[in-house]
């Protein structure tokens, strides 16, 4: 298992990603996620393939790196990057740049 970690910059006045290991799994399933996401709250990545990815998102949205724009709204899924999770990408040179966020 290989651990990425993602660290927190204590001295910048924006808040900065948490302190945060990230599986090999999770890196994967991350950029997943930000290579569907078209723009701020709308993405592509809408069907989870297997229970193993379910957990792993789980735990990225319990990181705080993804969310389910969906959520409450019994319409599926649709998972987006928050704040927190372009930092990560950032850090981790995941690329981001065809996300329009405005």
């Amino acid at each position: 298992m290989y651990l990425h970690t993602v660290n927190e910059d204590k001295n910048h006045k924006n808040k900065k990603i948490m302190k945060t290991n990230l599986t090999n799994n999770e890196v994967i399933t991350l950029t997943k996620v930000a290579n569907s996401q078209i723009e701020g709250n709308y993405s592509e990545f809408t069907r989870v393939e297997s229970n193993e990815e379910k957990g792993v998102l789980g735990s990225l949205v319990k990181k705080g790196l993804v969310y389910d724009c969906y959520e409450g709204m019994d319409m599926g899924y649709m998972y987006c990057l928050t704040e927190e999770g372009f930092l990560a990408c950032n850090e981790l040179e995941i690329e981001t740049d065809h996300i329009e966020v405005y």
